[in-house]
């Protein structure tokens, strides 16, 4: 069965490692991160499994969060049982460009 993905893109100005702690907590809350990679202190990008008709609470409250990008409500299906993938790029306004960085406690 194919999966609805959904591409997210965040900025935030706050401190890099407590949003990504706020981030792995809210998507923990509807679903499971299962891949993430950290590029230098600018920017990462994870991916996460999520029941599609949880798509649209786990979006409100990452804009909670952060700055996001529009959600598409055209590929929402508030009824769906199935899992969607949700694709969500980073970039932290603080950042340096160090690559090298403590790596944040994230599940996945």
């Amino acid at each position: 069965m194919r999966k609805t993905k959904f591409n997210w893109e965040a900025f935030s100005s706050k401190n890099r490692m407590k949003i990504i702690e706020e981030i792995k907590n809210t998507i923990n809350k509807y679903g499971y991160i299962v891949n993430f990679n950290m590029f230098s202190d600018l920017a990462l990008s994870l991916s996460a499994e999520v029941d599609e008709n949880q798509i649209e609470n786990l979006y409100n409250d990452l804009e909670k969060h952060t700055s996001m990008s529009k959600l598409d409500r055209l590929k929402l299906n508030l009824k769906s049982k199935k899992e969607a993938v949700v694709f969500l790029n980073i970039l932290f306004a603080r950042g340096t460009g160090d690559v090298s960085h403590i790596k944040p406690m994230v599940d996945g």
